[in-house]
């Protein structure tokens, strides 16, 4: 593993427990606590983490990169499971689109081994958990960088990735009103999710309880517009056509 890449599953580990040791780190990559030390110390001056005596934890909440951190950690059990299903949908020889979220973030670290899958994304936390995977082509629909979500603001759907029809887009919800709307108290992201509806033949929402039953200003689309909805019911994954 190149240091690049352990760095940043470092970064992984971190938001999802919090704090971590390093003789611990050292241990799961199989590398000294001298390496280890290194890391830590790149990656707290890129303001990625902060060191602590005897390992790291994650930067504090006031950080948009920490919020982030936190909805990844809200409803974590729900939100895996939600993405180990959607995951098991990617297949060799397909072209992917996918939206900005904890949930989807969730997806991309489940995607199984594949080959030949273009990836095109406007979260970069995906574009760079996703770009050292064999197999795949990624690239970051470009855009106004929305610090919120991590991700760009994409303001029209012509051409963003070469012409790219996907064959599938994996997409997110801020909220689901009770007339079954997508819908975001922002509307550059209202519009960015429905352009990014526009670039794949089949749109799969991924969304877990929490986001269920709760109004907001700006609609993106309708769930009737949605081919797929995978979502937490009872305690089990269910699948809406």
């Amino acid at each position: 593993m190149l240091a690049q890449q352990r760095r940043h599953q470092i970064i992984l580990e971190l938001q999802r427990r919090g704090q971590i040791g390093t003789a611990e780190l050292a241990e799961d990559f199989g590398v000294s606590e001298v390496t280890i030390r290194s890391d830590l110390k790149i990656l707290d001056a890129q303001k990625q983490l902060v060191k602590t005596h005897g390992g790291a934890m994650a930067v504090p909440l006031e950080s948009p990169s920490a919020a982030f951190d936190e909805r990844m950690r809200r409803n974590f059990d729900a939100k895996r499971r939600i993405a180990q299903a959607a995951a098991r949908l990617i297949r060799d020889n397909q072209s992917l689109v996918f939206d900005s979220g904890s949930t989807l973030m969730q997806v991309a670290m489940h995607m199984p081994p594949v080959n030949n899958v273009v990836v095109a994304t406007t979260a970069m936390n995906i574009a760079q958990h996703l770009m050292y995977r064999p197999g795949l082509d990624v690239h970051m629909i470009g855009g106004r960088v929305f610090p919120g979500t991590v991700s760009t603001i994409v303001a029209d759907a012509d051409r963003p990735v070469g012409g790219l029809v996907a064959h599938q887009a994996f997409v997110s919800a801020h909220a689901i009103d009770p007339a079954f709307d997508v819908v975001d108290v922002n509307e550059d992201v209202a519009r960015t999710k429905r352009n990014l509806h526009r670039m794949a033949r089949r749109v799969i929402l991924v969304a877990d309880s929490s986001k269920w039953d709760i109004e907001a200003t700006s609609k993106a689309f309708s769930c009737s517009q949605l081919d797929l909805i995978i979502m937490m019911y009872d305690g089990a994954i269910r699948f809406i056509n």
